[in-house]
Parts: structure tokens; sequence; C-alpha cells
């Protein structure tokens, strides 16, 4: 079953965005049920998914807790067709419109709803800690755009040109608010906002008056630290108005040369900054309780590129957030780079492009650039010789947090000792009720049985308000009507993922199966196809001589591969079993100096060399990147 595994994708995710894009148009009007293969790791025993078109949604085992994930669907099987080397068996289920647009709504809600339940228990355990920091002498809290400008507003005679002239860029948004607003808009807004701020009391909800079902959006409750966050950030918004201040330097990206500006860039840039200015001008009217950090971040972004123009190369916010991991660059990584960065510069010109091409500020096209330039920067350090870089899987997005107090006679009132106790009491029980719902167990709820019953819970919408027996019954019916047949989500070992592709085969109307190669198994057959087979044979055999896996660092130790030729499995598992024994044992005197790393590699080694006595294979190899025309094509 799918386990969060961190730390073997880092590399990878730094030149991951040119691979988002739309799925094979036939997947459109036919769901595919997905079957992957184990690896050592997270999930030995297999995985499962369901792909409606371009969107893939699965199931992850993390913190206890199983989360429904929405990826892209050629990143989803780039990450484990060639990252994780896993084959996937797929399964093609032609549907009427209806039928896909049912069912895909239901595993978006669903991810939607667990999204907004997990931000509510960071919300409740926030209230806790500042319901006691408020209880001290010198409270603050942590506030996303506090970290965007210098603290100190006083005079801007020492500040740089650039400096002086991303303030100018805040000074002219000033001058649009009070035209679009009037001159005491500012004035008034602020007196409002400490208003609100001096107001603030804590009015936690009990966890158990906030709904909490899988399929029902929850109703926020007052989370009296996030109303705090809020008005903080607008107050911060409204003092950088009235005080302009630069940016702080590590709030951008690291300069570089080779980010000139192209021509036509310039003119284009003074469009983004003309249009970003005007949209910011409209949101400081905003009656959004959150305004305030989109305000910092625009006007973050205002003077980033008030310094691109003035100084003719590309200036960007740095768009990494502060509890991104650094990945250490180990020899085999740096070997790497060379790959990586070509990938990552070509997605930036590719962002560099769409902005030449569009007109005014699109947020969605900022964003990716800034994304595409601070992943390109980060391994330009590394090029450069640093010893580690920050890795971030997923979109970015400049934060820039940073503690603020909570002083001054704007400052809440400290809460009794009962209000803390309740609002402890609350994260802890909002923290219990998210386990019983969504509490991992390998046989009845794990990453293949909530998919099927997210599809039953799609199906049953429509059921009459009748007793659980005639619900049942009516999902049969309808997964028979809609899919073929009917698949249960536990019984006769359905939680067992390649179990369940065949159990799908046999009861739904499938009209494709296809095998989906891992990058392994893709090189094979392309190196066969060229090549004698017996030579191919021998050479792909090990790891030693094989160019069919491209080693990650963090993966365990062995010498041959078990995923092909099973009369010889035992035998080839026996050497693999000797050689990581030998490999840990000549790991202890390495403890020093890698801190546990080649011991852990040879101990993983051992474990998953087990199976293979028992004509079992598990591991498949793990690579940290593949060059793009290596890559097998998606299905």
């Amino acid at each position: 079953m799918r386990r969060r595994v961190s730390g073997r994708l880092g590399l990878a995710a730094l030149a991951a965005a040119g691979l988002l894009g739309a799925a094979p148009a036939s997947a459109r009007l036919a769901l595919d049920y997905l079957a992957i293969r184990g690896n050592e790791g997270g999930s030995a025993g297999g995985h499962a998914a369901i792909r409606f078109g371009a969107e893939t949604f699965h199931f992850e085992h993390d913190g206890g807790l199983l989360r429904l994930k929405r990826e892209d669907s050629l990143r989803f099987q780039h990450v484990y067709r060639t990252l994780q080397n896993r084959d996937i068996e797929l399964s093609r289920v032609p549907v009427s419109r209806e039928t896909y647009q049912l069912l895909r709504e239901r595993f978006r809600l669903r991810a939607l709803v667990q999204e907004r339940q997990l931000a509510i228990e960071a919300e409740l355990a926030s209230d806790a800690r500042l319901l006691e920091a408020l209880r001290g002498s010198d409270p603050s809290l942590d506030v996303a755009g506090a970290g965007f400008f210098e603290p100190d507003a006083g005079s801007l005679a020492d500040a740089d040109a650039d400096a002086d002239a991303a303030a100018g860029e805040l000074a002219a948004l000033r001058r649009r608010i009070g035209s679009l607003h009037g001159e005491d808009f500012l004035a008034r807004r602020r007196a409002e906002t400490d208003l609100a701020l001096a107001r603030l009391a804590p009015e936690t909800a009990s966890s158990d008056e906030v709904a909490l079902a899988a399929d029902r959006y929850p109703g926020p409750p007052a989370s009296f630290s996030r109303r705090a966050e809020n008005a903080l950030a607008a107050r911060i918004a409204l003092d950088l108005l009235a005080r302009p201040r630069p940016l702080r330097p590590e709030a951008l990206a690291p300069a570089s040369h080779a980010l000139a500006l192209a021509p036509g860039e310039r003119e284009r840039l003074r469009e983004v900054s003309a249009g970003l200015r005007e949209s910011m001008a409209r949101l400081a009217a905003s009656r959004r309780e959150d305004w305030g950090y989109p305000l910092l971040l625009g006007m973050a972004r205002l003077s980033a590129l008030e310094i691109s123009l003035r100084s003719e190369r590309l200036v960007v916010l740095d768009a990494f957030p502060a509890q991104s991991r650094r990945l250490e660059i180990t020899p085999l990584r740096r070997s790497l780079l060379p790959g990586l960065l070509a990938e990552a510069q070509a997605d930036l010109m590719a962002a560099r492009e769409r902005l030449r091409a569009a007109g005014g500020y699109d947020e969605a096209d900022w964003s990716a650039l800034e994304a595409a330039a601070a992943r390109w920067l980060e391994l330009r350090s590394a090029e450069a010789g640093a010893s580690s870089i920050r890795v971030q899987a997923g979109s970015l997005l400049p934060e820039a947090r940073a503690r603020v107090p909570l002083s001054g006679p704007s400052r809440p009132a400290a809460p009794p000792e009962a209000a803390l106790a309740q609002a402890r009491a609350a994260a802890d029980r909002y923290r219990e009720r998210l386990e019983a719902l969504y509490r991992y167990d390998l046989v009845r709820r794990n990453c293949v049985s909530e998919i099927f019953r997210t599809l039953e819970a799609g199906l049953a919408l429509d059921a009459p308000a009748e007793d659980a027996a005639a619900l049942r019954e009516f999902v049969r019916e309808e997964s028979t009507r809609r899919l073929g047949g009917h698949v249960d989500p536990v019984a006769g070992f359905n939680f067992i993922p390649f179990v369940s592709s065949h159990r799908v085969r046999a009861s739904w109307s499938v009209s494709e199966r296809a095998s989906l190669p891992s990058y392994r198994h893709h090189r094979l057959a392309e190196m066969k196809a060229r090549e004698p087979w017996l030579l191919v044979a021998l050479r792909e055999s090990n790891v030693l001589t094989a160019r069919s896996h491209r080693a990650a660092d963090e993966e365990g130790f062995f010498l041959f591969y078990t995923d092909s030729g099973v009369p010889a499995r035992p035998l080839l598992g026996a050497l693999n079993l000797g050689a990581g024994l030998l490999r840990s044992a000549l790991a202890v005197a390495q403890l020093p100096f890698d801190g546990g790393r080649a011991l852990r590699s040879g101990l993983t080694g051992v474990v998953f060399s087990l199976p293979e006595l028992l004509f079992q294979n598990i591991r498949k190899g793990y690579n940290d990147y593949v060059p793009p025309g290596e890559r097998p094509p998606p299905g």
C-alpha cells in the first residue's frame, strides 16, 4: 500500500514543471483503473489509483491517516513509472458523460473536503498556541507575507537605487488607491483593522460542533489564530503603503546575469506591472477577511518588477517555502545536474515565452515564472558548488513568513485559563475524530478500498432514503448499470491492488487492457529491439553493467535484478542477501562520516532480498532523474 515517501523524488522535483499537461483525449469519457506494482519503500504491496483524463486520484498513508491526493496524470505516471520504476496495469472503462462527471466530481469533492478538514485541524492547534502566547509577556504570531519587506520604517536614504525604486512603486500604488477609493481611504481602513484586532477574542467552537464527514464540506470554526493572522497581515500592508520600505534581500531569488531581459520583455514587464498595480489597488478595498497576504504578495511582486526594469534582468521573489527540505548534492546527484539544468532551463524559457505572449497581469503565468526561475536558480547554485539545495514537490508560491509581535493598544486581551484549556481540548478532540474518519487499516481501509468506497458514494447520490440493505442494493444496481458490474471494496481480498485489478476486469465493462511499462522495462524493450537478446539479458542482469536503471542515492543496496527470470530468483536473491550483509558490515566503519547512509542502504538491501528467496520480487530500483528522451511515453 502507498505510504508517503519523502526523499525519493527531491532532485527530480526541481525539473518537474514541464511534465504537466493534458492526458490523452481517449481518456476523457472513460475512467481508468490503475494497479501499480510494488517497490521498496512505502508501498511494497503495490498501489492503486483511478484516472479521469488529466486528473488522477489516489490515497496515501500519511501520518496514520489516508489522504486523497489529486495529481496531474502525466506527473503521476512520471513519478511511478519513471522515477519509482513500477509497471502499471491499466483497465479502461467507457462511461457516459453523466457518469464520468458524477464520479469525477465525487473524487474532487472528497479531496477538497479533506484538505479543508486538515486545515481546520492545523488552525485549532494554532488557536491553542496563540492563546498560550497571549498569556505571556511578549506574544507574537507567524504571519504570511510579513517577511517580504524590511521592518524598519525609517529613512530610505541609505537604500540602494533598486530598493529606492521598489519603494517608489509602492508610493505609486498608494496614489492609485487614493484616486480609486478616496484620499482618506487608507486611514479609515487602518482604523478598521486596528479595531478588529483589538476586539479579537477566542471563539473556538467545540470540535463536536464542526461537521466532519468525508463528503460534506465543513463550515469553518471561529479560528482565532487565522483571524489574528489576517488582521496582522492587513495592518502590515497598510503600514507599508503609508511608509514604503524596500524588499528584504532574502525575499528575492538570487540575481543572475543569465536572466537578462530579452528584446521586448522590458515592455511586457511594464504592462505586467501596470496590470498588477491596478489589481492590487482594487484588492485594497476587498471586504474579504484574508486580503492582507495577497496584497503584501502583490506589493512585493511590484517591487521585484521595478528592480527587474531598473537592472535590465529578470528578478523574482524567492518561491521556496521556509520548510523546504534541503537535499545533499552527492557525487551521483552532481553527475545528474547537466540534464536537470537543461530541463529546468527549458521550463523557464517556456514560462518567459508565455509571459511575452500574454497581455496584462496573469496570476497563474507569473506564479509559474517565479517557480520555474526558483528551481533553475537552485540547480545553478549546485552547479556552482553548493553542497545542498532546496527541493519542494508541487507548486511554489512565495510566503515570506515572519514573526509579528502582538503589542500596543490593538493587542488582544489575554484569555483566561479556561479558554486555553477549551482550545487545547477542541484541538485534541478534532484530531481524534479525524483519525476515526480516515485511520489507515491494511484490510478495511487502504488505498484500494477507499477508491471503491468513493465510487459508491457517487453512485449513491440519487438513492432513496431507505435502510442500509436497500442502499447497498441500489449501489450495486447503479454500478452494474453505469460500469457494467460491481466490485466490493474489501470482499474476496479486493483490498490487494492486483486482486482488485483482476476483479475490475472480470466485473466492469473494460474496453481496453494495457500494461504500462516502467522505465527499466521500457528501456529493456528498446534494447532488445536493437541488440541481441542474450547480450541485453546478461548486461542488464546486474547493477554494475546495466543501462536500464539510473541508481538513486537512497535506494537499498543490491547486485542483481530479480524482476524477471523467476526460476533463478532465489539464487539471485541469495546473492543479493549476501551482498547486503557485506555492505552493512563494511558500512559500520563509515558511520562517523556519512550519518549512517551506507548502513541504511545495506540493511534495506537485506530486507528486500528476503522475499526473493521465496520467488517474490518487490525491489525494482529507483531513479533520481531520467532525461526526457529516455522516459516511457505516457499511456
